[in-house]
């Protein structure tokens, strides 16, 4: 590549730098909507030859 690519590849890549970090890091949500669940609770008692 020439010299005057490699300059452009560079700014580009720094202006992409600071514009991600302009935007700061990302922010969990204050609350969330909905709960979560528990465990499902298998009550399988028995089979075939239990009688």
């Amino acid at each position: 590549m020439s010299d005057k690519n490699m300059e452009m590849m560079k700014k580009l890549i720094e202006e992409k730098k600071k514009k991600s970090s302009e935007q700061g890091s990302s922010l969990r949500p204050e609350r969330s909507i909905g709960t979560g669940r528990k465990g499902r609770i298998n009550k399988k008692q028995g089979g075939q030859f239990d009688k």
